[in-house]
């Protein structure tokens, strides 16, 4: 995962660079991604939105499978801590 959030952020340096990148990138963000060596499985779609001084944009990540809420006999023995939580630069890398 490293190597991809190193890539992601190499990708966006360019595009701040590079209008005609960005553009791209924003247009058909799948093959700009695989021409940077992410290659995005088939079935999953890429959406590229760009902040500005007076819009950000949050992503919810999806949920995780297998989540379900704990009971009062799963919250007596836990221990604490979440190891179920977690989010990376891409959902497919891993």
């Amino acid at each position: 995962m490293h190597d991809t959030r190193n890539t992601l952020f190499e990708l966006f340096t360019a595009c701040w660079k590079d209008e005609a990148l960005k553009n791209r990138f924003m247009a058909d963000p799948r093959k700009v991604l695989d021409d940077h060596g992410l290659e995005v499985p088939e079935g999953i779609d890429v959406k590229v939105v760009e902040n500005t001084d007076d819009c950000i944009h949050v992503t919810l990540p999806a949920r995780p499978e297998g989540h379900r809420e704990l009971t009062d006999d799963d919250l007596a023995g836990a221990a604490g801590g979440c190891g179920a939580c977690g989010v990376s630069a891409l959902p497919w890398s891993g």
